[in-house]
């Protein structure tokens, strides 16, 4: 905006008007005629050196004022400054200041501005780490009652709101349930506040169970609208995730059937398959106004939300294909964060299992650059077993998926379901690992899928390229696999392919004397033989002798010592491994084994557990 030049007397309250600026030692304009007729200087020489590079002079008077600051200055600093004096900062700031105080009173109603100074500094105290809880206690109750009954005006404010959540973190109960209650009435519109959206996070964080459900009673009614809202939707699915009993999710979820829902609540509904089963002509339009109001929250990119999809599983569940197909399309590059939950991982695992060629390939290119988190998350895993389970282009899912496990195995052994992903890859639907809901459902998936290939040929196509990694670490790091929650993949890579090496690298471990691992909530440690997990374990590595080409018997007899055999010995499980590894191994392997346990029979008679005298009659039979 240009400035309006303004016109000054000498009992003007402006500032006189400012002269031209001459350098020293010349007159510019007298001085260019004179110039003219030399070739090569230029006017305004010999002032180069106050010169600015852009071709302005630097003002270097004494008591020069610029143009930003003489615009900025009060009326009266202009005219008590005297030209010959520097100005005083201090007495300016303070100026500025009380402008700026004016010109917040004149905003805001006097009541608030009176109480907002004194409110903030004490949330301000309230807040300090160092303070007594005592004072702490007495300064809430003082801040409470200083803006009692102002809640509602002071909620959406970008300052005072944070007082209020400073009171609904560190006050008592009661003040937290008066609090609530006067803002009961503008919850919804405080869902949707850049600001006001924080203090309903703390009153669902810190206030009792009834003041939790009966916000979220508040809610009811205006469900769609919150959650197709930038603002309210991270806050909406905070309360349906962490806070929500399951009627109330069901509540929320029947507002996307329709507008019927709004007002009332069906408590037999409890799918979107049962809002139209009484009337079937129905059907139709409640599909549709769920799929418009899905499509509502997909369009704002607001996607990653339990609530959006427990909605949009149930949609796809009931709509028809052309539908199933056309979000399928939709949802493929959004597969990641359809993962987080267990309803939109659900989802995910259908577009997986019913989608085009097409649509899989757009999947699994997106699922590249996000294999290991979804391999170790809680629910993220399921969509990584129901590709390996139900994809055909093993070619593609190898150089997309399981290249990146083999390259971080251990990384992705560190986790349990990281474990479980790569047990899946070597012996899928293990009833020893995986829960039979799991299974259960990836193979109604894929009956229900456009999967054509033999399932045996794409398990074992997708093994081939799993085992080699696995193998060769397990060799060069036994310590590393031999513990209780990575044994049962160290089980299930033996079982399917038997390794000489392998075994003897696992034995060295399994034989020192100081394998030994901490009691859990303790300081002291026991021999990991004795260890029930373990003991399971080692059990099955030595029923494998049964039908396997190398012995494992045959690994832990090049391996164990006396000190060993002595620690074992004295333990029940310890005696019950030995026993196994006698029973499962041919005559040879188990002469050994006895050969070296007689000299411990006198010992092994004294003892009255189960596993000693079980022993005990072995090696004598």
């Amino acid at each position: 905006m240009q400035k309006t030049k303004r016109k000054g007397t000498e009992n003007d309250a402006t500032p006189p008007k400012k002269k031209k600026v001459q350098f020293e030692g010349s007159n510019v304009r007298d001085d260019q005629n004179k110039q003219k007729g030399e070739k090569g200087k230029k006017p305004f020489d010999k002032s180069k050196k106050d010169m600015k590079k852009g071709g302005k002079p630097i003002f270097t008077k004494p008591g020069f004022k610029g143009k930003h600051d003489a615009s900025k200055g009060s009326k009266k600093s202009a005219n008590n400054q005297n030209p010959d004096e520097k100005p005083k900062w201090s007495e300016m700031k303070k100026e500025k200041k009380n402008l700026r105080l004016e010109r917040r009173k004149a905003k805001a109603t006097a009541e608030i501005f009176e109480i907002s100074h004194k409110a903030k500094l004490l949330a301000a105290q309230i807040q300090r780490k160092v303070i007594k809880q005592d004072f702490k206690i007495t300064a809430c109750k003082e801040l409470h009652s200083l803006i009692k009954g102002q809640y509602k005006a002071i909620a959406l404010t970008h300052d005072l709101s944070r007082v209020i959540q400073v009171l609904l973190k560190h006050s008592t109960e009661d003040i937290k349930n008066e609090i609530t209650e006067e803002l009961m009435d503008v919850m919804v519109p405080m869902m949707q506040s850049k600001y006001a959206q924080h203090s309903v996070k703390r009153i669902l964080k810190y206030g009792t169970n009834f003041i939790r459900h009966e916000v979220i009673k508040k809610f009811f009614g205006h469900i769609v609208s919150l959650a197709t809202h930038s603002v309210s939707a991270p806050v909406l699915d905070y309360a349906y995730g962490e806070f929500a009993t399951k009627k109330e999710k069901i509540h929320m979820q029947q507002e996307f059937y329709g507008d019927m829902y709004k007002n009332t609540k069906d408590d037999k509904v409890k799918t979107l398959s049962d809002t139209y089963k009484d009337s079937p002509e129905m059907k139709s339009a409640i599909l549709q106004s769920c799929k418009a109001n899905i499509q509502r929250i997909l369009d704002k990119n607001l996607h990653d939300g339990e609530l959006l999809h427990s909605v949009l599983y149930d949609y796809m569940k009931a709509c028809s294909d052309e539908d199933r197909a056309e979000l399928i399309s939709t949802l493929s590059p959004l597969i990641v964060p359809l993962s987080n939950s267990l309803p939109g991982v659900n989802a995910a695992c259908v577009c997986v299992w019913q989608g085009t060629n097409k649509d899989k390939k757009a999947i699994l290119k997106v699922v590249k650059e996000h294999v290991l988190p979804l391999s170790k998350h809680k629910t993220g895993y399921r969509l990584l077993l129901a590709i390996f389970d139900s994809v055909d282009d093993t070619v593609l899912v190898k150089k997309t998926i399981v290249s990146t496990l083999a390259g971080n195995i251990q990384d992705v052994a560190s986790d349990q379901r990281g474990n479980m992903t790569l047990h899946w890859l070597v012996k899928p639907k293990d009833s020893a690992i995986f829960h039979p809901g799991i299974t259960s459902f990836l193979e109604d998936g894929l009956k229900s899928g456009t999967s054509k290939k033999d399932p045996e040929l794409r398990v074992s196509e997708l093994r081939e390229a799993i085992l080699p990694a696995l193998k060769s670490n397990m060799e060069e790091d036994p310590k590393f696999w031999i513990d209780k929650s990575r044994m049962p993949l160290v089980v299930a890579v033996l079982s399917t392919e038997t390794s000489k090496s392998l075994l003897q690298a696992l034995a060295s471990v399994i034989c020192d004397p100081n394998w030994t691992i901490p009691v859990p909530n303790k300081d002291s440690t026991v021999l990991a033989v004795e260890d029930a997990g373990i003991h399971m374990s080692l059990k099955k590595l030595a029923a494998l002798d049964k039908t396997a080409t190398d012995s494992f018997g045959e690994a832990v007899c090049d391996h164990i010592s006396e000190e060993t055999l002595q620690a074992w010995l004295s333990t029940n499980r310890g005696c019950f491994f030995v026993l196994q590894l006698i029973e499962n191994n041919n005559e040879k392997i188990s002469g050994k084994l006895k050969k070296l346990i007689k000299p411990h029979i006198n010992t092994l008679k004294q003892k009255t557990v189960e596993g000693a005298k079980l022993l005990v009659q072995s090696v004598q039979k």
